[in-house]
């Protein structure tokens, strides 16, 4: 379980808390953040991973106080985190990367078959021999999936897992993720910016307001439209809109990515 008691953050030169003596305990299960751009979907997540820490009250994982944590390994074993944009490092490539973090993660029974199912469920096959720096948006994005669910955390924080994977990428991943963690008992919390697909593989919903706390139900409870109009103080049929307006901005970005224009004109 993670818990916040009595927590209030404001970002360092901020005029406003994000959060302002927040109680709450998340459930089992999966649950998905939603709620408008600037409503507190990742500051929530990255108080709920450790990786921001309130300043006041207390944010617990599985009974232990995040101010606790010392070192990134003890704060790792309680939580992952999966970043919209993550950078590496490294000149390694995938297939040594895959292997270094199984084996140095927190399974304490490790199957080696594991690896490859996972290098298959998120399509990495082509991606083996090629150093993590040359992966698309969407290669990097699967990757970083698979290196979290392989490190072996007890809970996963994950901000936008999915924004770069064509649609049916993004069914296949998040329906192994889910079947995996509740199978594992492990606690996973997301935001999305997909609607349809929060309903479709959470089991609770968290809903973000712009002026009020958020407010924690069962995926069939919450999931109206009267509710989400509501978070999101515009129609339904707009917010399917800007979800197709957010996913070609994203394929246009990634395409950049693939193909600069330095390497067009040459």
């Amino acid at each position: 379980m993670i818990e916040f008691d009595d927590v209030s953050f404001t970002y360092p030169g901020g005029k406003e808390p994000v959060f302002e003596r927040l109680s709450l305990a998340l459930p089992e299960g999966v649950i998905s953040c939603l709620g408008q751009n600037a409503a507190g979907k990742s500051t929530f997540l990255l108080l709920a991973g450790g990786r921001l820490k309130p300043d006041r009250g207390a944010v617990r994982i599985d009974g232990r106080d995040t101010k606790s944590f010392t070192t990134e390994e003890a704060r790792a074993e309680y939580a992952a985190f999966v970043y919209q944009n993550m950078e590496f490092e490294t000149g390694e490539p995938v297939a040594g990367l895959l292997r270094y973090v199984y084996e140095n993660g927190f399974h304490t029974e490790k199957d080696p078959s594991f690896v490859d199912e996972l290098v298959g469920v998120f399509e990495l096959e082509s991606c083996l021999e090629r150093k993590i720096s040359r992966l698309s948006k969407g290669e990097l994005q699967r990757a970083v999936i698979a290196f979290s669910l392989l490190y072996g955390s007890r809970h996963l924080m994950m901000d936008e897992p999915v924004f770069a994977l064509e649609d049916a990428q993004k069914r296949a991943a998040l329906g192994f993720i889910s079947a995996y963690v509740r199978k594992k008992g492990i606690g996973l919390s997301y935001s999305l910016h997909e609607l349809d697909l929060s309903r479709e593989f959470s089991d609770h919903l968290l809903i973000f307001y712009k002026r009020r706390p958020p407010r924690l139900g069962t995926t069939a409870e919450l999931f109206t439209r009267e509710i989400l109009e509501e978070a999101y103080e515009a129609p339904l049929d707009t917010l399917k809109h800007r979800e197709s307006l957010f996913r070609d901005v994203l394929l246009r970005l990634d395409e950049i990515h693939r193909h600069p224009p330095e390497k067009r004109n040459n």
